[in-house]
C-alpha cells in the first residue's frame, strides 16, 4: 500500500470514529468540508506525502480525460504535488495534473445519489489517462442506526476497495427515529 493510501485510509478510520458524527446529518458538501479540515488537514507533516495545507484543495479544476467535452471539471477534493498548484499552465490551459482526487457521494436515508457510476466511470477514465494520480471514490450511506463509509481507490485502471467503515448514529428525535 502507498504512503497517500495509508493517509487516505488513517485520515476516514479517524473520520468514522469521530464522535461528532453520532447524530450528525451533513450532506456531502458539508462531509468534504469537515473530513478534509478536521481529519485530512491534520495528517500533513514533513514526514506525509502531503506536507502543506496548501496542497488540499476542496472544489477545483483538474484537466478532463480524453472523451469529455469540456477542457476541466471540477473535483470534491484535490491533492496537489506542491502548495498552491493548479491545474493551469501560464497559457491558461488545464494541463498539470495532481497527486491525488476524492471524489465523495453521500446517500441520505430514502436519497441515493445518482452520479455514482458516472464519477466512478470518471476516475477510472482519468486513473487511466494519468497512471501516477491517485484516484479515491468515498461513498457515505446513511442509515438509521448506523452510517457506512467506503472507500475504494483507482490507480493506473485498477480499482480496489481500500477501507471501509461503520459509524454509530444516534437516532433523531426530530426526525421521527427515536
Amino acid at each position: 500500500m502507498s504512503a497517500i493510501d495509508n493517509l487516505i485510509e488513517r485520515s476516514l478510520k479517524e473520520l468514522a470514529q469521530d464522535g461528532h458524527l453520532t447524530s450528525w446529518y451533513g450532506k456531502e458538501r458539508d462531509w468534504v468540508n469537515y473530513f478534509t479540515h478536521r481529519h485530512l488537514m491534520p495528517q500533513c507533516s514533513s514526514s506525509s506525502p502531503v506536507k502543506d495545507w496548501a496542497q488540499i484543495c476542496i472544489e477545483v479544476s483538474v484537466p478532463q480525460p480524453p472523451g469529455y467535452n469540456k477542457p476541466s471539471v471540477c473535483r470534491d477534493i484535490v491533492i496537489w504535488h506542491t502548495p498552491g498548484d493548479t491545474c493551469f499552465t501560464p497559457d491558461g490551459r488545464p494541463n498539470q495534473h495532481p497527486l491525488a482526487l476524492i471524489e465523495w457521494k453521500v446517500h441520505r436515508q430514502g436519497r441515493r445519489n445518482p452520479d455514482v457510476s458516472h464519477e466512478r466511470q470518471w476516475l477510472r477514465a482519468y486513473c487511466g489517462w494519468q497512471p501516477a494520480v491517485f484516484g479515491y471514490a468515498v461513498e457515505v450511506e446513511i442509515g438509521v442506526r448506523a452510517a457506512t463509509l467506503t472507500c475504494c481507490s483507482f490507480l493506473a485502471g485498477n480499482e480496489r476497495v481500500l477501507c471501509a467503515f461503520e459509524i454509530p448514529r444516534v437516532p433523531s428525535a426530530e426526525m421521527g427515529l427515536a
